[in-house]
């Protein structure tokens, strides 16, 4: 559209007052007329001309809606009318800008430069969109979405948003679920130009295609994780198209969002490196279920996620229900979890390992070295919690019993040997491994147990005599050597009635027939009462009476 066709357009524009409100209309029949007689136009060319310009005075708004169902083009007001002449004039002289000329660069530009590309678009975007007759603003920026859940003990990790405090809806959320945008990058093998325009354009399943590559890379991106070393993933939600202005800055605009949410598997490198991460990240967060389905956590953090509050109805209940149906991103089953099963292990390697059903276990025909013993002793050690003094720099300790053994060939060789003399041995238990760098007991934490020699009970004489109904007592158990460090010495203290003590302390002064009656009595308040306390059961001894040969008694030294 020549620039001579618009200037010579805007005398013939209607006017409005500046003051008193006078104002007169013109018929659009008459500006086609006028602009083809002025410029000697085919009529077609002049129609054209006046109905694109109405089209853009329409969408500012400024003409006045009954005159304009007249053909009849009227201001709104006089600042309307200056908005029109604004525009018009900038369109009709080739030196005007509504910007400066390196406005729109987006190379090498400072955060603030992009806020204010930012603050333009939203402040246009968000006009268009509440501003439609019918509430049907067509999006002009599409983005193909993929994002995981990580969930592990009832919570869910997200990541902190790139644009974290630069956003108008501070609602909206710092935190989102890891995972991101899909870029040309992660579509393989196709045409450039058709993957741009793909891209760009609503339901193309050419991208939707793409998301698990887009998926890859935005683990790798937030969280280091790597495709199969540290996980593997499957579907678990394609959502409803999302419309909302959003869009880190500077790219910003009325958005249909396309969202797959992907289901991840963790491989036991993936859960230990992944707890290892979260301790040192701080843009990793997680939010328990009850969180995730409130948008917030207890300390503030917001979720962004009204996609899938959206594609839920906005249901936070059903939300939660669907989160708590879905498996933990990492299970780590112990190989040997049979019941009313208990293993108690010697110091000495010269004694044997008991094993077998509670109160029928046995001596296991398994002969282990000195140092294989420890080996042992320092995997159960850790299986059950217990706090080592010190530990070479080629070892760490993870949760779940968990070893990993990096930059030491011989104690990695050792351990697999150890490994296949169990496999080898008719024992109920074993050790896992994996790639040769993690190891661990693969038994049921509760039901390992340790030499009794190593525990003691101590009451005070001066409590004996108290007059107090519950006296405090302390159970030790020794420091002991193992192949990786000495575990540290433990002791719990705990109030018993002094009934309790003063029976127990009978009982420790020798063997009791298991038919007395008095003795049956001491065994029944024992097993109701501390053998059930957690504090007691975390020591790892298997019980501080135990029948024998007929025979009750107490197993540890009583000292007092």
């Amino acid at each position: 559209m020549p620039a001579s066709l618009i200037q010579s357009l805007i005398p013939l524009l209607p006017r409005f007052a500046e003051e008193d409100g006078d104002f007169y209309s013109i018929h659009r029949n008459e500006l086609i007329d006028t602009l083809c007689h002025q410029h000697e136009l085919d009529r077609s060319l002049s129609e054209n001309t006046i109905t694109l310009i109405e089209s853009l005075l329409n969408t500012l708004a400024v003409l006045e809606a009954e005159h304009l169902k007249r053909s009849e083009w009227c201001f709104v007001s006089f600042p309307a009318q200056l908005m029109a002449l604004s525009v018009l004039t900038a369109i009709s002289d080739h030196n005007s800008r509504l910007f400066a000329p390196n406005f729109w660069n987006t190379q090498g530009i400072s955060n603030d430069k992009k806020d204010q590309q930012r603050d333009v678009l939203h402040t246009i975007e968000t006009a268009r969109v509440k501003n439609h007759a019918y509430y049907q603003a067509q999006p002009i920026r599409y983005c193909y979405v993929a994002w995981s859940i990580i969930k592990l003990d009832h919570q869910v990790l997200f990541y902190q948003r790139e644009d974290t405090q630069k956003r108008y809806d501070k609602s909206a959320g710092d935190y989102g679920l890891i995972g991101g945008r899909a870029n040309q990058n992660d579509v393989l093998n196709a045409d450039k130009v058709a993957v741009l325009k793909a891209l760009q354009s609503p339901h193309s399943a050419l991208i939707k295609d793409a998301l698990p590559e887009t998926l890859k890379r935005e683990l790798r991106e937030e969280a280091g994780l790597l495709f199969d070393t540290h996980y593997t993933f499957k579907p678990w939600r394609s959502l409803k198209p999302y419309q909302q202005v959003q869009g880190t800055a500077p790219n910003h605009g009325f958005t249909e969002y396309y969202l797959d949410i992907f289901q991840i598997e963790l491989t036991l490198e993936g859960y230990l490196y992944l707890l290892e991460k979260t301790k040192h990240d701080e843009r990793l967060v997680w939010f328990s279920l009850d969180e995730m389905a409130k948008g917030e956590t207890s300390d503030g953090k917001m979720a962004y996620i009204k996609a899938l509050f959206d594609d839920f109805d906005n249901d936070r209940a059903a939300l939660k229900t669907a989160l708590q149906q879905l498996p933990d991103s990492f299970k780590s089953t112990y190989l040997c979890q049979l019941p009313k099963y208990g293993l108690t292990l010697p110091i000495d390697h010269h004694k044997p390992l008991i094993a077998g059903v509670l109160g029928k276990e046995k001596p296991l025909d398994l002969e282990l070295s000195d140092y294989q013993l420890k080996l042992l002793l320092a995997i159960a050690g850790h299986l059950r919690g217990f706090e080592f003094e010190a530990l070479p720099q080629t070892i760490k300790l993870h949760p779940m019993g968990w070893l990993e053994i990096k930059h030491d060939p011989g104690l990695q060789r050792e351990l697999i040997q150890l490994v296949t003399l169990l496999k080898q041995a008719t024992v109920d238990f074993s050790i896992e491994n994996v790639r040769d760098t993690f190891f661990r007991l693969s038994i049921t934490p509760e039901i390992v147990n340790f030499d009794e020699s190593l525990f003691s009970f101590v009451v005070k004489p001066s409590d004996l005599d108290s007059i107090e109904t519950k006296i405090p007592v302390s159970i030790h158990r020794d420091a002991f050597e193992t192949a990786i460090g000495w575990v540290k010495r433990k002791t719990e203290v705990f109030k018993l009635t002094l009934e309790f003590v003063s029976r127990l302390r009978e009982l420790a002064e020798k063997d009791w027939n298991a038919e007395n009656e008095y003795a049956v009595r001491i065994e029944d308040a024992y097993k109701k009462g501390l053998h059930k306390e957690p504090k007691f059961c975390a020591l790892g001894l298997r019980s501080l009476i135990r029948r024998e040969d007929g025979m009750i008694k107490v197993v540890v030294e009583v000292l007092s």
